[in-house]
């Protein structure tokens, strides 16, 4: 009797211990970590720069972003899709100083600099990522010294700003300072994959109108028909009315959902604009799901 009154009490204990694993590994399985998708920027063959947005695999606050993105750049886990780090792997950021306004980068001495066109790169790609959000400026410290431009290069560390642009048509100090940056998104396909490559073409500060800037932007954007206005573009409190001529229509007399994007895109990219309306044959094109201006091409491995 005293055995058999063991033996249902081991019983009882062996479910109720079966029945909490169980649970336990069920609420496991259902457990999802949440993807933390932020913009990192790649090079191709060509050089040039391709923001891609990636999960960088940790916690979602401000410096962890910032960290993880910088690692991210380092990576080699992408190169079977035609993009390649921009930073070298022994690259690590000793400190990070955030302000209101600025952030002031800690590097170890492990930049892969020889020429303006690198100095340049590394420019860009920190003043496309981080300068956003009331960001101003950058500041470099190698090593725990401040410095104003890499060895054997004349590319000042003083010119990552927003201002200044990506994939830039000139390198001049004079263009990076006296002037502003326009970016046209055209395409490129990289290993059967296509994305928008945000460039980089450079306006004077004044004595220039928005129509005038329109078309130096149109002079720039790629498609297999040319884009052009029919009238003059109008600014009024940051809309910006832009009217096309219907040569840009598909056989269905639609405009294709891609070039719609990149042209939204690019024109948001004027000063002073802060939306768009695009007409053709003075009617307003309107599309269903707007294009996000913060989320660029997106990649998994």
């Amino acid at each position: 009797m005293y055995k058999k009154y063991l033996r249902n009490i081991s019983m009882i204990f062996l479910c109720a211990f079966a029945t909490f694993v169980y649970f336990k590994n069920d609420d496991v399985k259902t457990v999802k970590k949440k993807a933390n998708m932020q913009t990192v920027i790649f090079k191709d063959q060509d050089e040039t720069l391709i923001p891609v947005s990636v999960d960088i695999g940790v916690k979602d606050n401000k410096e962890n972003n910032i960290r993880g993105i910088i690692e991210t750049m380092k990576s080699k886990d992408f190169t079977q899709l035609g993009l390649y780090p921009i930073f070298n792997k022994k690259l690590e950021l000793n400190a990070l100083i955030m302000e209101s306004n600025q952030l002031t980068f800690d590097f170890t001495n492990n930049f892969k600099v020889s020429n303006n066109q690198q100095a340049l790169d590394i420019c860009e790609a920190l003043s496309y990522l981080f300068c956003k959000d009331g960001i101003s400026k950058i500041n470099m410290k190698i090593d725990g010294k401040a410095v104003s431009s890499f060895e054997n290069t004349t590319i000042p560390l003083s010119c990552i700003t927003p201002n200044l642009g990506i994939n830039n048509f000139e390198t001049s100090t004079f263009d990076l300072y006296q002037t502003s940056s326009v970016l046209v998104y055209n395409e490129k396909e990289l290993a059967g994959k296509t994305y928008y490559i945000p460039t980089t073409t450079r306006i004077q500060n004044t004595n220039q109108t928005i129509d005038q800037k329109v078309s130096l932007l149109l002079d720039h954007f790629e498609n297999n028909t040319k884009v052009e206005t029919t009238k003059k573009s109008q600014l009024n409190d940051g809309l910006l009315s832009i009217y096309l001529s219907s040569r840009i229509l598909d056989n269905s007399e639609n405009i294709s959902p891609t070039l719609y994007s990149r042209l939204e895109k690019s024109f948001l990219s004027l000063p002073d604009v802060s939306s768009v309306h695009i007409y053709i044959n003075n009617e307003l094109i309107q599309e269903d799901q707007n294009v996000s201006t913060s989320i660029d091409n997106i990649v998994q491995i």
